[in-house]
């Protein structure tokens, strides 16, 4: 990929969050101009993740395409008025894309970078102890895998009614959506320089 392409996409000024949500609100009434606007807005993002993810060479030529079409998906989907920047939300797409195209097993890595250092992480089992019983037994979780139980089913195991089961699951995704919300997402700090 020329490098006189990545340094175009760098030099792109970020959108101010007022023209975004305008941007986005016409992007999804149509308008072509304002969805290839906000998809060259994104693009220094697919480069900055590709960087992240280490793909050098034409892995990361294979991992920007992809990212593109990650980036076009969460365009297509992107809603401002859910108070999320548009770079945010495009982040997983765009990962997820290019994982999905180019396997990080393949990924031609620096022989000077340092190995980076396992973070401990507890057993799946023990995480599991958190989710409550319902829940756990209604999408099978630490389980065979399945599709999901249905509420009759996990009403008879736990000797409960159908409609405690309902409140039960409501309930406790409430507080996981509520813990989840409080995680930061790596997404780029506005105005970041590149890396």
């Amino acid at each position: 990929m020329a490098m006189s392409w990545v340094r175009q996409v760098w030099d792109e000024p970020e959108l101010e969050r007022e023209r975004e949500g305008d941007l986005a609100r016409r992007a999804r009434s149509g308008d072509g101009e304002a969805r290839g606007a906000l998809i060259r807005s994104g693009l220094r993002h697919v480069v900055q993740r590709a960087r992240m993810l280490g793909y050098r060479g034409d892995a990361f030529d294979d991992a920007v395409q992809s990212g593109c079409l990650g980036l076009i998906r969460a365009v297509d989907r992107f809603d401002p008025d859910r108070g999320v920047r548009l770079r945010t939300y495009a982040w997983w797409w765009i990962g997820e894309a290019m994982r999905a195209a180019v396997p990080t097993g393949e990924v031609e890595l620096p022989a000077d970078l340092p190995a980076p250092e396992a973070e401990p992480h507890e057993p799946v089992d023990e995480r599991l102890d958190s989710v409550p019983e319902v829940l756990r037994l209604r999408f099978r979780l630490g389980q065979e895998p399945g599709p999901p139980r249905p509420r009759h089913e996990v009403a008879r195991l736990l000797g409960l009614t159908e409609s405690q089961v309902r409140e039960q699951e409501a309930r406790a995704m409430r507080q996981m959506r509520a813990r989840l919300a409080k995680v930061v997402h790596r997404a780029p700090a506005e105005g970041a320089d590149p890396p």
